[in-house]
């Protein structure tokens, strides 16, 4: 496979018109940590953005941060710890997930929009998007976005660009609005005798004014394991731990996790921890938070499944194997209007079942309007999210 490897937005620009010219497909990626994300890519070159790497513009004071597409996780990460500062939507490390190396990309993470357990509480990678710089499968070059967040009319392409999986432009810089770190963080643990009791002790705390900014569900020895994460200034934060302790006394035990044991669940529960590196298939479940209890009884009848509860209930994961797994889960989920996506699998079951929920006939045509906007040779990324307007 031929590997291009630009350094610069205007070497991007030129790889695009030429592949353009001649109808070639392009795969576009960064480090390849999320190649098992989405379905298999039709292309025999490769558009590879890890040459196009480094720190535009920093500006801890203004909460800005401006990197190129290419630029590792884990050195922004780095740079952003040092001025105490980071970034909110908690992103997962997925090496362990999917057995690769290195964090992956900014590019990639905000193509894909994964957010982690912070997320049901500060928001999506997309909501931290100010702008971006990008070159659509036109070869057209375009800028989208500010450093500030504004009000603005028009089409907001920040928001199109998180989770289209570099089918629609290969973005070449992106800005980031940043936060501060909080001062300390602390989780309750719950031992509960249900899922319905846990999911009740989450809505309990997230309905309190006690600000959580994470709850998750896990199979424990004699039960289910509810966590509630509290972060903020030391002094708050144990003044809600002690109103959220008074909120959810019918809890069968209560445990209080300090900050390094807090921080400890949390990072594991970001990496998706709780699933077992040898599931065979992995899906996650976007459904009502309310619905979620009835959802996992459901696939449990079923199938013998590591199960694993985020953003309140919200969040779903799922692993496990069998043939007709990936049936049971489409046809479960749909009866709840919710959504599944197979994180991971082999070729053999992102092409039988399908990576992405099958979408309503109107949204169907939506997305290939869109794409026909902004890639009509469909030479990016073909295939990454099933046809277009069908199983996308």
């Amino acid at each position: 496979m031929t590997v291009w490897q630009p350094k610069t937005g205007e070497q991007v620009t030129n790889i695009v018109l030429s592949a353009l010219a001649e109808r070639r497909k392009l795969s576009v990626s960064g480090h390849e940590t999320k190649a098992g994300l989405g379905h298999p890519v039709d292309a025999k070159e490769s558009l590879s953005l890890t040459n196009l790497s480094g720190i535009v513009d920093y500006q801890p004071e203004e909460l800005v941060l401006v990197v190129k597409a290419g630029t590792p996780l884990d050195e922004i990460e780095k740079t952003l710890s040092e001025k105490n500062q980071m970034l909110a939507f908690e992103p997962p490390h997925l090496e362990r997930f999917y057995g690769t190396e290195g964090t992956g990309t900014i590019g990639g993470l905000v193509a894909t929009n994964l957010s982690g357990p912070r997320r049901v509480s500060a928001g999506a990678a997309r909501d931290f998007l100010l702008g971006f710089a990008a070159v659509s499968g036109r070869g057209d070059v375009f800028k989208s976005g500010s450093r500030v967040m504004k009000n603005v009319t028009g089409y907001d392409l920040s928001k199109l660009m998180c989770g289209s999986f570099g089918t629609l432009a290969v973005m070449t810089e992106i800005t980031l609005k940043v936060l501060p770190c909080p001062e300390t963080s602390s989780s309750l643990s719950l031992l509960c005798d249900t899922i319905d009791s846990a999911q009740l002790a989450l809505a309990n705390a997230f309905c309190s004014d006690t600000e959580p900014s994470g709850g998750a569900i896990s199979r424990a020895n004699e039960g289910w394991q509810a966590v509630i994460r509290l972060e903020g200034v030391d002094v708050s934060v144990r003044d809600r731990m002690t109103k959220l302790k008074s909120t959810l006394q019918s809890a069968r035990t209560s445990k209080v996790l300090d900050k390094q044991a807090s921080e400890a669940f949390w990072e594991n529960w970001r990496d998706i921890s709780m699933i077992s590196d040898d599931a065979e298939q992995v899906y996650r479940l976007s459904v009502t938070p309310s619905d979620a209890p009835k959802i996992a009884s459901s696939l449990l009848k079923a199938y013998d499944l590591e199960l694993g509860f985020d953003w309140m209930g919200g969040l779903i994961w799922i692993g496990g194997k069998g043939a007709g797994l990936g049936q049971k889960v489409r046809q479960t989920i749909k009866d709840f209007n919710g959504h599944a996506t197979l994180m991971r699998g082999t070729e053999g079951h992102r092409r039988d079942v399908g990576v992405f929920q099958p979408q309503a006939a109107p949204l169907a045509a939506l997305a290939r309007r869109i794409k026909n906007a902004f890639d009509p040779e469909d030479i990016l990324n073909s295939g990454k999210m099933g046809t277009i307007g069908r199983g996308a």
